[in-house]
C-alpha cells in the first residue's frame, strides 16, 4: 500500500477528530446571536445606554469585536489544540497518537477553557473602548458564555457518539474496554445546562425584552432568530445527551441476556462520566464471571482453589508434573485430639473454621499459597513459580504472623481453651503436579521436602516451641529478614524415616 493510501486512510479514521474542530463557526453564531439579543432586551427604550452598545455592536467595531475577533482568536486555540491530530495524519508517531488520546478525553475541559479565554479578552478589549461597556455589556458576555456552554454538550456529544472509527484507530480492542483517565461534565450538569442556555435564557431574554418595552421592529429578527436557533440547539442537545444515556444502557442490558448465556461480550467505553463507570464495573464483572467459569471448566477436579487461582494467572505452570524450588510450611494444632473430643461434630467444624479464618491470612500476605487442608493442619508453598521470588523468607514472615494471628484468636474468646500450634518450616526441591485418578485429580507437591516440613512440626511438641525450620530454610532465609526475627540453634534431631539428623533452629 503506498504511502499516500496510507496517509489517506489515517485521516479518514480521524475524521471524526477533524469535525470536532469546525466548532469556532457555531460558537461565533451562538454568542452573536445571544449576546445581541441580551444587549438589545436590556435596552429599554430607544436611547438607552445598553441600547446605544447595541447599536455598536450593530456597527463595524462592535461586528469585529464580537463576531470577527473571537471567531479569529477560536480558531487559532481550536487549531492549536488539534494540531497534532494533522501531524499525525502526516507522521503516524505514536507520541502524536497519546496526545490526540489526552486532546479527546479532556474535550470538554479544553473547550471550556478556550470559550472563557476567547470571552474573557473580549470583554477586555470591548471594555477598553471610547464608550464604557457599563452593566449591560458584562452581562451579555455572561449570557453568550452560558449558551456557548450549553452548544458545547451539543456538539461534543453529537459528535463523541459517532467515533466509533476514530476510537478504533486511537485505541486496542482490549483498551476500549476499561475506563481512561478524562473529563466528562456529569449528565445532570449537561442537561442542566442545555436547559439554562436554550430554554430559560431565551425566555428570560423575551421577557426582559418585553418588560422594557423593546419595539418589535428593533429586536424581532435578533428575537426569532434565537428562538429558532435555541430550539434547534436545545432538541438536538436532549437528542444527543439521550443518545448518550439510552443507547448504551440498552446496550448493557443486551450483553447481560449475552452474559446470561454465556457469552462475554465486554462493553467498549468512550466516555468519562457515570455510564463510562457504569460499563467499567459491567466488564469487571464480565472479568470475574469468566475466571470463574474458567476456574470451574479447567480446575473443578481440584481441591485447592488457591492453587487453581495461582495457575489461572501463571501460565508457566506445567500440570503434567515439574521440579522446582519451594519452602514448604505445615502448621498443626497441639493436642488437637483431646480437645476435639469435647466437642460436638458442629461446634468442631465451627471452632475450626474460625481458627483457619484467623491464622490462614497471613500466609497469603507473604506470598504463600494454600495446598491443602488436612482437618486439623494446613500445608503451604511457597515458590517463585508461585509468586513467591524469596520464598525461604517468606515463609517464616508467613509463620510469624501466624504466630500473632493465633494469640488475636485465644483473646477473642472464640476458642474452648487456649489453642497452641506447631509450624515446620523447609526448603528444598519438589514435585509439583497431578495426582490422582481421571475422576478427582489433585495439584498437589511430593517429596523429600514435603516429608521433612511435616516431621520438623512434629518436633515442636519435642522442643517445646511453636515454629522450627531447617538450616537450610534458615540460611537462605536470614540474609533477608533483617534483625526483627532471629532464630536459635536447636541442635540435631533425628527424624522419622530419615538415616541422618538434621540441624534445625527455632524461630523468636
Amino acid at each position: 500500500m503506498s504511502s499516500s493510501q496510507n496517509k489517506a486512510d489515517r485521516k479518514k479514521s480521524l475524521n471524526e477528530f477533524f469535525n470536532i474542530l469546525f466548532i469556532p463557526f457555531f460558537l461565533s453564531w451562538v454568542s452573536g446571536a445571544f449576546f445581541n439579543m441580551t444587549m438589545l432586551a436590556l435596552g429599554g427604550a430607544p436611547g438607552g445606554t445598553a441600547r446605544g452598545l447595541a447599536d455598536i455592536n450593530a456597527g463595524g467595531t462592535g461586528f469585529g469585536l464580537h463576531f470577527g475577533f473571537p471567531f479569529g482568536l477560536m480558531c487559532l486555540l481550536v487549531y492549536l489544540w488539534g494540531r497534532p491530530a494533522h501531524l499525525y495524519v502526516t507522521n503516524p508517531d505514536e507520541l502524536l497518537k497519546a496526545k490526540i488520546r489526552r486532546r479527546l478525553g479532556n474535550i470538554y475541559r479544553d473547550a471550556f477553557l478556550m470559550i472563557l479565554i476567547v470571552q474573557a479578552v473580549t470583554m477586555v478589549l470591548f471594555s477598553a473602548g471610547d464608550r464604557p461597556a457599563g452593566h449591560a455589556a458584562y452581562i451579555a458576555f455572561a449570557v453568550a458564555f452560558l449558551a456557548q456552554a450549553a452548544l458545547l454538550v451539543v456538539y461534543i456529544d453529537a459528535h463523541l457518539s459517532k467515533q466509533k472509527m476514530l476510537m478504533r484507530a486511537l485505541y486496542a480492542p482490549e483498551d476500549l474496554a476499561r475506563l481512561r483517565p478524562g473529563f466528562s461534565p456529569p449528565i445532570y450538569i449537561k442537561i442542566s445546562t442545555l436547559v439554562i442556555g436554550f430554554a430559560i435564557l431565551p425566555f428570560l431574554l423575551i421577557y426582559t425584552a418585553f418588560q422594557n418595552r423593546v419595539p418589535w421592529e428593533t429586536i424581532g429578527g435578533d428575537m426569532t432568530f434565537m428562538i429558532f436557533l435555541s430550539s434547534l440547539l436545545l432538541l438536538n442537545g436532549l437528542t444527543s445527551v439521550y443518545n448518550g444515556i439510552q443507547k448504551p444502557l440498552d446496550g448493557l442490558i443486551e450483553k447481560m441476556r449475552r452474559v446470561a448465556g454465556g457469552d462475554y461480550a465486554k462493553s467498549r467505553i468512550y466516555f468519562s462520566d457515570e455510564v463510562a463507570y457504569l460499563k467499567a464495573g459491567f466488564n469487571d464483572m464480565v472479568d470475574g464471571l469468566k475466571e470463574r467459569e474458567e476456574l470451574q471448566d479447567t480446575f473443578g477436579k481440584y481441591l485447592s482453589i488457591e492453587i487453581a487461582r495461582e495457575l489461572i494467572h501463571n501460565k508457566k505452570v506445567n500440570l503434567g508434573g515439574e521440579d522446582m524450588e519451594a519452602a514448604v510450611m505445615f502448621c498443626d494444632i497441639r493436642n488437637f485430639t483431646p480437645l476435639s473430643e469435647t466437642m460436638s461434630a458442629g461446634s468442631l467444624v465451627d471452632f475450626l473454621n474460625k481458627y483457619f479464618h484467623y491464622i490462614t491470612p497471613p500466609i497469603a500476605e507473604h506470598n504463600g499459597v494454600i495446598n491443602k487442608f488436612l482437618g486439623d493442619a494446613v500445608m503451604a508453598i511457597y515458590t517463585p513459580t508461585l509468586g513467591s521470588g524469596d520464598y525461604a523468607a517468606d515463609a517464616v514472615r508467613a509463620a510469624v504472623g501466624m504466630r500473632a494471628a493465633l494469640a488475636e484468636f485465644n483473646s477473642s474468646g472464640q476458642a474452648p481453651g487456649r489453642v497452641e500450634f506447631g509450624v515446620g518450616i523447609h526448603c528444598g526441591k519438589l514435585v509439583a503436579g497431578n495426582i490422582g485418578t481421571k475422576a478427582r485429580l489433585e495439584y498437589t507437591f511430593i517429596g523429600d521436602t514435603v516429608n521433612i516440613a511435616s516431621r520438623l512440626e512434629s518436633k515442636t511438641r519435642d522442643f517445646d516451641t511453636d515454629i522450627i525450620v531447617s538450616a537450610a530454610a534458615m540460611e537462605r532465609a536470614r540474609g533477608s529478614l533483617g534483625g526483627g526475627i532471629k532464630f536459635e540453634p536447636l541442635g540435631k534431631a533425628a527424624l522419622k524415616g530419615k538415616s541422618e539428623t538434621l540441624e534445625i533452629y527455632k524461630v523468636v
